[in-house]
């Protein structure tokens, strides 16, 4: 024995009575004649005029008022939604919608959900959908094209840094139910993340309403001007070519892949393996470091750019090596992040930093041993520093690593004495290859120094690094005052004018 459904979810189409469904009139004019009310998600729809003057009798309550007291487009959509399934519970309901109802309907597709959640049923009520004269009118293949399809109110709720994930600038859009003004508003500005302020796009009207329909082109800016966007209002926006969407991951792996190109892509990117560009990964690196330590995040954001590119073209060289691709280096370090954080993205517990620390290593000796890379017997605590760090980088961890076995000086008093015993056997050292190592000493006990006056000695080296430049750059600027060449300035003239240039570096720093 069929059940009637406890919601029937019905599909008005785009907006004459003429496309309704055989089904769909049908169930309109039975609930007509039977003086049963019907919910229409809004009344402002052409076919709902059309059906008060072919159905007289039909008893018609909307949700309009919800839209005005909703403070988002999400909380409307799940108001109608617990008001359809509250009515449903009760007796069975037909809820109305524009278009087909699993077409662009959110509302449709939260009151399947909130419904099944309460043991409701229901049933679908197919209607021609809003995309079939749209795409009609623009003269449009979506299949062909590869067209994407978003909701407004979804696309207008994404931040800045979501577009990326979830648009394809270079394919073509449709932005559907770009209800108001206001809306428009928000989809203008989103999408002029990734689009020209003057890229042209047609924003459709009324499509399927012959006496109505039509499609405004306009540049992106203007989509928010006067009152064009309504309820019946879906934007096309053209794809951009491969270079113009700068502010996209994508346009870089497409730079990267034509750049390497045979025959026309540029001489001496073709010409770069992975270990030409080491030097370059090095550079881009520390030129990164640098704008961190100058503060510039003008800067650095244009350094992390040049570091990203060497991502891009070694992904790129492993690529045409078959080796692997810019996925696998997303695929391995997405893995990695979920695999090393069970605390956030599990159910393991870490209440501070040193927990986390803890964890980390321990789930690192777990992929090592199911790597195969772990034996325990030749196991050494210095594992997984790189050699190609900077050496007062390696002397520290070499040192914190060591200071965990116990391995380390009782105190401060300690290490001080060790530095001079090695200073002193560089004094006695005759021969340069003593003397590299006895200096080689020097440094590492310097590093140790470091570590026990909670000092990173690499970061204190480059502070006086930049120091010993700002007051050097400060006596050329002096010399230049005077005219005169630094080399002509004998001893006494260097002290004073070093003390000179260290007292403008200090009072410069101070009004910072």
């Amino acid at each position: 024995m069929k059940t009637t459904p406890s919601i029937t979810i019905l599909g008005l189409g785009p907006g004459s009575t003429q496309d309704l469904t055989v089904q769909a009139h049908a169930l309109l004019a039975a609930a007509a004649q039977e003086g049963q009310v019907v919910y229409f998600r809004t009344v402002v729809h052409p076919t709902v005029d059309q059906l008060r003057q072919e159905l007289p009798t039909l008893r018609i309550n909307s949700f309009d008022s919800f839209y005005d007291e909703s403070s988002n487009w999400q909380s409307l959509y799940q108001r109608i939604a617990d008001e359809v399934c509250a009515l449903g519970a009760q007796t069975p309901i037909i809820y109305a919608v524009p278009g087909h109802p699993l077409m662009g309907e959110i509302s449709v597709r939260i009151v399947l959900e909130t419904a099944r959640a309460q043991g409701l049923t229901t049933s679908v009520v197919a209607g021609l959908s809003f995309m079939e004269p749209v795409c009609s009118l623009l003269g449009l293949d979506p299949f062909d094209t590869g067209l994407q399809i978003v909701d407004a109110t979804i696309l207008a709720g994404l931040e800045s840094d979501e577009i990326a994930g979830t648009l394809i600038p270079t394919a073509p859009l449709m932005v559907t139910q770009v209800y108001n003004r206001r809306l428009a508003s928000q989809v203008k500005l989103t999408l002029s993340e990734c689009y020209p302020d003057e890229w042209p796009v047609r924003l459709v009207r009324a499509a399927g309403v012959a006496s109505e329909e039509e499609a405004l082109e306009m540049p992106l800016y203007a989509l928010d001007h006067n009152n064009y966007a309504n309820h019946l209002s879906t934007l096309y926006v053209p794809p951009l070519d491969q270079l113009t969407p700068l502010r996209l991951p994508d346009t870089l792996r497409y730079i990267t892949k034509r750049l390497r190109r045979e025959p026309d892509g540029c001489p001496w990117d073709r010409q770069q393996t992975h270990q030409t560009l080491i030097r370059y990964v090095i550079e881009e690196t520390y030129e990164v470091v640098e704008a961190i330590e100058e503060n510039d995040m003008q800067k650095l954001a244009d350094e992390l750019g040049d570091l990203l590119l060497q991502v891009y073209l070694h992904a790129e060289i492993a690529r045409q090596e078959g080796s692997f691709s810019i996925g696998d280096v997303y695929e391995n370090i997405n893995a990695k992040m979920l695999r090393r954080h069970p605390h956030v993205f599990g159910d393991t517990e870490a209440h501070n930093a040193g927990q986390v620390a803890q964890n980390w290593e321990e789930i690192k000796r777990q992929e090592r041993l199911q790597a195969g890379t772990l034996n325990e017997k030749q196991e050494t605590i210095f594992k997984d520093i790189p050699q190609a760090t900077p050496a007062l980088m390696v002397a520290q961890e070499y040192q914190k690593r060591a200071a965990k076995t116990g391995f380390e000086f009782e105190n401060l008093e300690q290490v001080i004495a060790k530095l001079d015993e090695e200073l002193q056997e560089l004094r006695q050292a005759n021969t340069q290859e003593e003397q590299h190592e006895e200096l080689g000493d020097i440094l590492f006990l310097a590093a140790k120094l470091a570590r026990w006056y909670k000092i990173d000695a690499e970061e204190a080296l480059r502070a006086s690094n930049r120091k010993f430049r700002q007051r050097f750059q400060a006596m050329e600027a002096f010399a230049r005052q005077e005219q005169r060449e630094l080399t002509s300035y004998d001893i006494e003239e260097w002290i004073a004018l070093w003390r000179h240039a260290k007292q403008q570096v200090k009072q410069a720093k101070s009004s910072d």
